[in-house]
Order: C-alpha cells, then sequence, then structure tokens
C-alpha cells in the first residue's frame, strides 16, 4: 500500500508539473531544503539511520546505484554505506515549488568516495546527479522519492585517433 501510495504521489507531481507552472522556490525555502540535506548528508556519513530515516516520509523510496529501497532498508542501506567508510557531500543546485507550496522539485549534485568499498578503489570519488520530490509535513519538508544517478566517465574525443573518412 505504502508503494502505490509513494508512486502515485511521484506521478501525480509529475503530471501536475506542467498545470502548475512549477516556480523557483523562495529563498525561505531554499534555505530550508538546504539545510535539510545537510543534515541527512551528516547522519548518512555519521551512520546514523534513526535520523537519516527520520527526513523521508513514512511511504518513500529511493532508486540508486543500490537498486529500489523503501521503508526500512532505508535505515538498513545507512547502515551498510557507513560501515563502507563513506565520505558523502550534497549540493543543491534547483528547487521549485509545486502544487501550491506542498510539493517541491529539488535537484543537485553529490560526490563520494569510500575507505572500505569493494566495488571502489580507496580514494577514488564517484560524482553525480539527485532529484528528490519533497512534501509538506506540518512544518517540516521531507523526501517522498529521491534517484541518485552516478555521473558516467567522460567520453573520449570522437576525433582522437579516429579513421573517419570524412574529409
Amino acid at each position: 500500500m505504502r508503494q502505490i501510495i509513494a508512486t502515485t504521489i511521484l506521478a501525480l507531481t509529475i503530471a501536475i508539473a506542467p498545470v502548475a507552472k512549477a516556480q523557483q522556490a523562495d529563498n525561505q525555502t531554499m534555505q530550508a531544503v538546504e539545510a535539510m540535506v545537510a543534515k541527512w548528508t551528516q547522519a548518512v556519513n555519521q551512520g546514523d539511520s534513526k535520523t537519516a530515516s527520520s527526513f523521508f516520509t513514512s511511504d518513500a523510496f529511493g532508486i540508486d546505484v543500490y537498486g529500489r529501497t523503501s521503508g526500512v532498508q532505508m535505515g538498513e542501506l545507512t547502515k551498510k554505506v557507513h560501515d563502507m567508510g563513506i565520505d558523502l557531500t550534497n549540493k543543491v543546485n534547483d528547487v521549485r515549488s509545486l502544487a501550491s507550496g506542498q510539493v517541491l522539485l529539488a535537484s543537485g549534485t553529490f560526490s563520494v568516495s569510500y575507505r572500505n568499498n569493494p566495488n571502489l578503489k580507496p580514494g577514488d570519488t564517484v560524482t553525480g546527479n539527485w532529484m528528490r520530490v519533497l512534501v509538506k509535513e506540518g512544518s517540516d519538508w521531507k523526501i517522498a522519492a529521491q534517484s541518485l544517478t552516478r555521473q558516467a566517465p567522460a567520453m573520449p574525443s570522437a576525433t582522437t585517433g579516429s579513421n573517419s573518412t570524412n574529409k
């Protein structure tokens, strides 16, 4: 049932975006989102799954390199990445207000490295982009859905070493 609610929220957000004509959020809202993202990032880096989970709605879900997570899995993921020695940073680039200010669409960038991740060399840094759908719960903004996408390595130039027949 929670999955249906979260999926419905995300679908409605996307559906009403053109109608609502998303507007850049005001400075106060932008600052609130930046503070929330900073506190969530700190909780993840410290392995504080209880605090990290408190920034999500009860039916929230996330999609990232580890797959789709929701509920208790989100807290478990916080502990897992902490045990791998995560060092995460996040930057908020854009916050748009939807649905009369009750829903926000936020996006930004992240950078992450690990001291003990079997899939990465120690010290290697991975960068990427994130997007979050935030909903107002009382006076707080909560994450209803998030997606984190790694940045692909730069592609080699098409002209470098090319045997192109177009001259």
